[in-house]
């Protein structure tokens, strides 16, 4: 899921061009560089945050940022003395 950042001071003065950039992704509000506050619509808010999902539903979500396969570095045991 992609994110859009505003600060507080340009959320404060303008927010219509939040509720704009909000339509489209969410939108992280930032104070002094940290993260305080997400602005969403109230059909993304519905569909990904109330309704629980169960196992299946989040492993086959087409819309999950974290879609890649799991590709583990492959381990060795070269150099290391094994006892039997």
């Amino acid at each position: 899921m992609r994110f859009t950042y505003m600060t507080s001071a340009a959320f404060n003065q303008n927010p219509s061009k939040a509720k704009k950039a909000a339509s489209e992704h969410p939108l992280v509000i930032t104070e002094h560089g940290e993260a305080s506050y997400v602005l969403v619509r109230y059909s993304a808010f519905e569909e990904n945050w109330r309704k629980p999902k169960s196992l299946y539903e989040a492993l086959s979500d087409e819309t999950s940022a974290f879609d890649e396969d799991f590709d583990p570095a492959r381990t060795t045991f070269a150099g290391r003395d094994i006892e039997l």
